[in-house]
Order: C-alpha cells, then sequence, then structure tokens
C-alpha cells in the first residue's frame, strides 16, 4: 500500500513515559553533550498535537553539562534540538531524566535515561528495527526475483512477506498491551493500519485516556481515534459529490438501495492497478445482481486517469476533482494510502473496510451467493 504518514507526530516520536504525580520543584532534565558545537542553539520544546512549543533554550555549563527543570501535572512529550543536528524527544512525568549525547552528528551516541519507559521504548525499538530488517532482506529477494522474471518465486516472496508482517504484528500488539497504560506504546501505533487494525488501535488509546486524561498527546491521539470511529463498521458513510468524466454530478447517495464498493485508486498507484484485474473480475460476477462500484481517483492529471479507466477496462461509475492528496475527501474519509476501499450497505452504512483479493470474492458470495 502505498501509505502517508497516517499521525504525522508518531513518526518522530522516541517515547519515555513517566507517572502523573506533579514533583513541587519540578522534574529535572540532566544532561551532558560530547564535543559540542561551538555555535548554534540547544532548545527544549514542548510537542503538543501536530506542533511543537520553544520552551526554553538550554545554556552548558563548563563541563558541557545541563539541568532543566519542567512543572508537569501529566506525562508530556518535550524534545531536546541539540544544535538542529541530534533529537532527544522524551515524556516528562514524575521521574527524572538523563541524555547523554554526541553533538557531532546525527548517528552520534543518544542515551536517555531514568525511568521504567526506558526499557519499554528500548524493547519496542528493538522489535521495530528487527522487522525493518526483515523487510528490507525481503525486499532484496523480492527485486532480485523480478529481475529474474521468476513469477513463482515473486509470489513465494510475498506470501512470506505477508506472513511474518502477521507475525510481527501480534508480537507488537503482546508487547504493548503488557506494558499499558504507559503513554511509551505511542510510538508502537506507528506500526499499525487503522484500516486494519482500528478496533486496538482505539483500545489502546481508550486505556491511555483512562490513565492520563490530562495529558494533551494522550487526548490528542485518543482525539484522532474518535474522530475514525466515524468511519467504522457500522457507521454512515458521509455522502460526497464529484464530477465524472463527462462533466456529471454523482453522489454517494445515489447509490442508496443496493451495495456499492467505493473504490480509492489513482493511475500512478502500481498496487491499485495490479488490483483492478481482481475488482473487474468482482464485478462482472455480481453486477446483474445490482453490485455497484464508485471509483474515487486522486489523480492530477485527467490524460493518465482517462487511460487507466480505459486501459483496465473499469466499466463502473468513476469520480475524480483530479486534487491529488489535496482532493477533500482524503481528510472526510481519512484516507492514510491507497488502494483503499470501503463496500456500503443498502441503508448507507459501512459493511467492510479494505477488501482486496480473496476477501473481496468472499464477501461479496456471501452478501449475493457464490
Amino acid at each position: 500500500m502505498l501509505k502517508k504518514g497516517i499521525v504525522a507526530v508518531l513518526a518522530i516520536l522516541i517515547v519515555f513515559a513517566c507517572d502523573t504525580k506533579e514533583k513541587e520543584a519540578g522534574v529535572s532534565i540532566k544532561g551532558h553533550v560530547d564535543n559540542p558545537k561551538e555555535s548554534g542553539i540547544i532548545t527544549l520544546n514542548k510537542i503538543t498535537g501536530q506542533s511543537k512549543e520553544v520552551v526554553d533554550t538550554i545554556q552548558l555549563d563548563d563541563k558541557n553539562s545541563f539541568e532543566v527543570k519542567v512543572q508537569t501535572s501529566a506525562p508530556e512529550f518535550y524534545q531536546i534540538n541539540f544544535y538542529n543536528t541530534q533529537l532527544a524527544t522524551l515524556i516528562v512525568g514524575d521521574s527524572d531524566l538523563k541524555v547523554e549525547v554526541d553533538g557531532t552528528d546525527k548517528k552520534g551516541k543518544m542515551e536517555i535515561s531514568g525511568s521504567k519507559d526506558v526499557e519499554n521504548m528500548t524493547a519496542i525499538q528493538q522489535m521495530m528495527k528487527e522487522q525493518n530488517e526483515e523487510v528490507q532482506k525481503i525486499n532484496a529477494e523480492f527485486i532480485k526475483a523480478r529481475d529474474a522474471e521468476n513469477e513463482e518465486a515473486m509470489k513465494n516472496i510475498q506470501d512470506d512477506f505477508i506472513l511474518m508482517q502477521e507475525r510481527k504484528k501480534e508480537q507488537i500488539k503482546s508487547k504493548v498491551e503488557s506494558m499499558l497504560p504507559s503513554i511509551a506504546v505511542i510510538q508502537a501505533m506507528n506500526f499499525f493500519n487503522p484500516n486494519d487494525d482500528f478496533p486496538f488501535m482505539q483500545s489502546v488509546a481508550q486505556k491511555l485516556y483512562d490513565a492520563h486524561p490530562e495529558s494533551e498527546m494522550v487526548k490528542f491521539y485518543k482525539d484522532q481515534m474518535d474522530d475514525m470511529a466515524k468511519l467504522a463498521v457500522g457507521s454512515e458513510a458521509p455522502n460526497f459529490s464529484m464530477p465524472t468524466p463527462e462533466g456529471d454530478t454523482v453522489s454517494l447517495k445515489d447509490f442508496r438501495g443496493g451495495y456499492v464498493l467505493i473504490d480509492f485508486w489513482a493511475a500512478w498507484c502500481k498496487p491499485c492497478r495490479q488490483e483492478n484485474p481482481n475488482i473487474v473480475a468482482a464485478y462482472q460476477k455480481h453486477k446483474d445482481n445490482g453490485f455497484e462500484i464508485l471509483g474515487v481517483s486522486l489523480d492530477r492529471k485527467r490524460e493518465d486517469w482517462l487511460k487507466a479507466i480505459e486501459v483496465d477496462n473499469l466499466e463502473w461509475t468513476q469520480v475524480s476533482e483530479l486534487k491529488y492528496w489535496q482532493t477533500p475527501i482524503v481528510q472526510e474519509y481519512k484516507i492514510t494510502g491507497i488502494p483503499f476501499s470501503l463496500l456500503i450497505g443498502p441503508d448507507g452504512k459501512i459493511v467492510a473496510k479494505n477488501l482486496r483479493g480473496e476477501k473481496l470474492h468472499e464477501k461479496l458470495d456471501e452478501i449475493y451467493g457464490g
């Protein structure tokens, strides 16, 4: 799947959570910088939602050390920016923290200690690192098989990749559940896809909120999950209207009374184009039963869009505003990547999400009979 960052702020967080009790004197963050730069500044930033606020400028003493105090009544995310070279992201609660950093370059030393969540995050980071290494290994094998035009090997590698992803996902889920309600688990949420894993992500958000209702970052994350819940299975799909290639305006509500698959795709999206033959087969099998498809393209170029419709034999209704990711429906439907689909029932409610491959055929056979 071609993915955008679903929660952009989560991708930058390397978090170390604390408890929620506020110290009278504030939490102490002590640090030492090896090889400090002669010019440049060190800043302490508070991360609130999708923005960062500079709350202090840090000065080193003659031993290249520093100490800064932070007052907080709930665990919050902070980031120390060393010369725009190194970023130390932490959660400040009620445990004093220690930061050791090499100011030389981005790959220099970075050590953070002082709370139980250091251990939690180290474990999460190790699992994510192992997963990334496996992805790189499988990707290299796939490229080798593709270059050799070995279709059977490519299919086997793709199957292995799916199994690996599911195995790692279950491992990370188990780890997250064992760490809750530690706010450190927020970083691990970036591994999950809300299209497939929303119930789990929503459960994590609720447990974090129950434990840390005053935390701004926890509230931000829960608000996002609450927003996504509006598009959960069983919810009514928001109506929208968009133009067809012929210039007519089509609305989702025009399809009320039958099942319709909203297929979000684009001519430039290779996974979308690879999935199109599967959708064509499903449409041909069930169109006489009243099955409809509404293709919503995130293309920019009209000629590319029209050519893809013709080449891929997409006979069903197609609409697009030709605004790429700036299409308003991207925000309304919380689209983080394509291909993405929603199966809508006769009553306008979401029946299933992200049906692809055999899953689409199985669901339609269930509805219409095989």
